[in-house]
């Protein structure tokens, strides 16, 4: 491999907009979370790999001393990060861990004694697909190599070609992605999709243009109040024959550019509102006989919720609109907010976007444009608290304000803290989720109630031939006929399971994992309505952080079932019902 490819346009936090060299690492463990038995790293192409004792030390040493300014990746490197967060103690070193979430980071920096600083992230934040799918789109003639990895052997060569063949997949496939990334959007990666392709549109949107970002108060969090997920639901658990599933094409893109987001100033009202975007708190009642819920709510611990009967909730006027047409009462409006201005910020990067994944229909630029389209509007709503960890030796009188020691060693600590300057605008991300839900909503109702078996964010399965309600075609927001179902069984939200009419079996299992479901998994779910899997679980990084390394538990998971949900419950003859609002 020539040094060439592993130079990249990388991250602009780190050294502006200079070119910086890719560098990547991994280890293999004797079976899943035990002793590391062999480290491995590289940079311009050149591979090395240590067996010893004191390998972590080896690599940290090196990668510290290295003199030009490298961002080390490893794919999925939360697990890597395990073994290495002692080192970082014992030697003394400044830790900062990127947390995306409560429980998985994307990147660690770290500085040494002497002031240098260097950073390491985990490339599946980036490009969320297995190393093998990396390598097949990026670099074909570098397969990654299959062994048991079980039975890891240092001592066989076949085992070390595999391992430093992940090295060597990194080392050519991310520098190949990050000049596809700047060819097409002119952007350098962050270290997450979403931040990448926050970026990307920012680079979009004309350069008089300024979006301030909303002030963290009591109206902000009124906004949020009205943020949902998407719509899971399913009208009954009974086999059903001849069944299609379609699916609605970039449903979030499409609703972004159809229906723009809110914009200019706000003001208070109690009038409903048709020609302005607003969100109204209402008390509601549905429907007698409701099945597919149109209105989400919060229970009293602020979670989603989806219910009949009578309750209340904050909502957008466009979904009190389809309610009311749809046999809910809005009984009173408690209180509501307008904006003066529906604007269109999206329009020219999902055009970018669509333009691209149609010229380079499946080729990687496909699978990045549809990665950036996707990410992008939920960044805005994304919350301001973040979950800090920080190592008890390097930290300040400061940092322990508000901490908890997290284990029982005193090592590490947690505190939770606000970023008060993120560029947030939750009412963006409330306008297009809930356009979206609707979409799926208005789809199902046109169907049919009667015809409509599932729907989960962005797709519904239909009996066959209520699909002639359906709009189909290639453009974004238009439907696709994605399966054809022989057979068909709804059996919780987000649980299901059938045979195509090609004879293969599909299911979704909530509460297994998806190594642990199998064919015959597939065909229990079918015919019992649930189903078991014994599965390795390994803790998380913040997990290990708390309780140090421990190998990989085995533990026995249980389909979830209709008895779980919150929202649903069947009746007698096999139908499902939203539960009473409590």
């Amino acid at each position: 491999m020539c040094a060439m490819k592993a130079k990249a346009y990388c991250a602009a936090n780190v050294r502006g907009n200079d070119e910086i060299i890719v560098g990547a690492f991994d280890l293999e463990s004797e079976g899943l979370g035990g002793k590391i038995l062999m480290m491995q790293w590289g940079v311009f192409g050149k591979v090395y790999h240590s067996m010893a004792d004191n390998m972590v030390e080896q690599f940290l040493a090196f990668i510290m001393d290295y003199p030009s300014p490298v961002i080390w990746y490893a794919h999925f490197a939360q697990y890597d990060w395990r073994y290495f967060m002692s080192e970082f103690v014992r030697l003394g070193m400044d830790v900062q861990i990127h947390m995306r979430s409560d429980s998985a980071a994307y990147q660690i920096t770290i500085k040494n004694k002497r002031g240098k600083k260097v950073v390491m992230r985990d490339s599946w934040a980036l490009w969320p697909g297995t190393l093998k799918n990396l390598a097949e789109s990026f670099c074909p003639e570098l397969p990654k190599h299959e062994i048991d990895v079980a039975h890891f052997d240092p001592s066989n060569p076949e085992h070390v070609a595999y391992a430093r063949r992940d090295v060597e997949i990194l080392l050519c496939a991310l520098p190949r992605l990050f000049a596809l990334l700047h060819r097409h959007f002119g952007v350098q990666p962050s270290g997450t999709t979403a931040g990448t392709a926050l970026k990307a549109w920012q680079s979009k949107i004309p350069a008089q243009t300024y979006f301030k970002g909303s002030v963290h108060n009591a109206r902000e969090l009124y906004i949020r109040s009205a943020y949902y997920g998407g719509l899971v639901f399913l009208t009954e658990t009974n086999k059903v024959e001849n069944a299609i599933t379609v699916d609605r094409n970039s449903s979030y893109p499409a609703s972004m550019c159809e229906f723009g987001v809110p914009s200019g100033s706000t003001y208070q009202t109690t009038e409903f509102q048709n020609d302005h975007m607003a969100i109204y708190t209402v008390r509601v009642r549905a429907p007698d006989g409701l099945v597919i819920p149109i209105l989400p709510a919060r229970n009293e611990r602020g979670a989603m919720r989806w219910f009949r009967g009578e309750f209340i909730t904050t909502v957008t006027n466009r979904e009190l609109v389809f309610a009311a047409n749809n046999g809910y009462k809005i009984l009173e409006i408690i209180e509501g907010i307008a904006w003066e201005e529906t604007i269109f910020p999206f329009n020219e990067i999902i055009q970018l976007c669509k333009e691209i994944r149609f010229k380079y229909a499946g080729l990687p630029e496909e699978t990045l444009a549809k990665l950036m389209q996707n990410a992008i509007y939920g960044k805005f709503g994304s919350r301001r608290e973040r979950l800090r960890v920080f190592a008890e030796h390097n930290a300040t009188d400061e940092d322990f304000d508000g901490a908890e020691p997290y284990g029982d060693d005193g090592l590490w600590y947690i505190k939770k803290e606000f970023d008060e300057e993120m560029l947030c605008k939750p009412e963006w991300s409330v306008f297009i989720t809930a356009h979206a839900r609707l979409s799926l909503l208005q789809n199902a109702y046109s169907a049919g109630v009667e015809n409509v078996l599932y729907g989960d964010t962005d797709s519904l399965t239909l009996r066959a031939g209520a699909e002639a309600a359906i709009d189909i075609g290639k453009e974004y927001g238009q439907w696709k006929i994605e399966k054809e179902w022989d057979v068909f069984r709804a059996i919780a939200p987000k649980v299901y399971s059938g045979r195509l009419k090609s004879g293969k079996f599909v299911a979704a299992a909530k509460g297994l994992p998806k190594k642990g479901v199998s064919d015959e998994t597939k065909r229990e779910l079918l015919e019992y309505g649930a189903s078991r899997a014994t599965v390795l679980s390994l803790d998380s990084l913040r997990l290990t952080l708390k309780n140090g390394v421990r190998p990989a538990q085995i533990l026995t998971r249980a389909s979830s079932t209709l008895a779980h949900s919150v929202n649903f419950e069947r009746l007698p003859n096999g139908k499902v019902r939203p539960k009473i609002a409590s």
